[in-house]
């Protein structure tokens, strides 16, 4: 298994994609701050909202991370697939698990580091911008945080499971980035339907999860909530994946 996962490392390291990816997202990220700034300008109205602090609380859910990553965790994912190199990984004698295990850890790994850049860039940016703020980061503010990387990891864990399922990169991507909005917009119809019986349905909604602990003061009732989805999330992702490739053949 160690050997599995040093390969799975190396090829994330050596992936230009994985470099790309990130690079798309800082430069998106910045984009962001440069428009709220130049709107800020041009009203002449300073809005005491914008700073460093409530950049990085809203980053995960405002930037284009999950976007990013529902590039790069179908090419990073199908690529023995499509290369034909996951047969000669088989032949190696490695399990069907330790392959699936070894690349869950990689892309889990890649989205942790993917989220810290992107919260580290979002406070540089906005501090730079607009300075720091006045409200300093404590306790609960870091408990947000790692509620948000749980999402992200929930988020990351759903695109894991399309692209292990379909190894098709063209197809994985495409899915990927469409089944946010399509999930919203049968959630949100659903809604409209059972509206006279008060049943939200799209507040459980992965993205709409996000959401809600995107800012600087998260009530716990969310927090709560968002760890209970995200871990949901994750095992049904898990657990559906490996049920429909443990016996595909290669």
């Amino acid at each position: 298994m160690f050997r599995l996962l040093n390969f799975e490392f190396r090829k994330l390291i050596r992936q230009k994609s994985f470099y790309i990816c990130i690079g798309v997202m800082l430069a998106l990220l910045l984009f962001s701050a440069y428009t709220a700034e130049l709107m800020t300008s041009e009203s002449g109205i300073e809005n005491p909202e914008l700073n460093g602090t409530n950049y990085l609380m809203e980053a995960v859910s405002s930037s284009a991370l999950f976007s990013v990553l529902a590039v790069f965790i179908p090419l990073f994912v199908c690529e023995d697939y499509a290369s034909g190199t996951i047969r000669n990984v088989i032949t190696r004698g490695f399990s069907r698990f330790e392959i699936f295990a070894a690349k869950l850890i990689a892309v889990i790994f890649a989205s942790v580091f993917m989220t810290a850049v992107c919260l580290a860039a979002a406070y540089l940016m906005g501090t730079a911008f607009w300075g720091s703020g006045d409200s300093a980061i404590g306790a609960e503010q870091i408990k947000i945080l790692l509620c948000q990387l749980a999402v992200v990891i929930a988020y990351a864990a759903l695109f894991f499971a399309i692209s292990s399922t379909l190894q098709k990169v063209g197809g994985s991507i495409a899915i990927c980035l469409i089944l946010p909005m399509a999930a919203m917009i049968l959630l949100s119809m659903a809604d409209a339907a059972l509206a006279e019986h008060e049943i939200v349905l799209s507040k459980y909604w992965i993205e709409n999860i996000s959401r809600s602990v995107s800012s600087f003061t998260v009530a716990a009732e969310d927090i709560k909530t968002a760890l209970i989805g995200a871990g949901c999330y994750f095992a049904s992702s898990i657990a559906a994946s490996w049920l429909l490739i443990m016996k595909k053949e290669y």
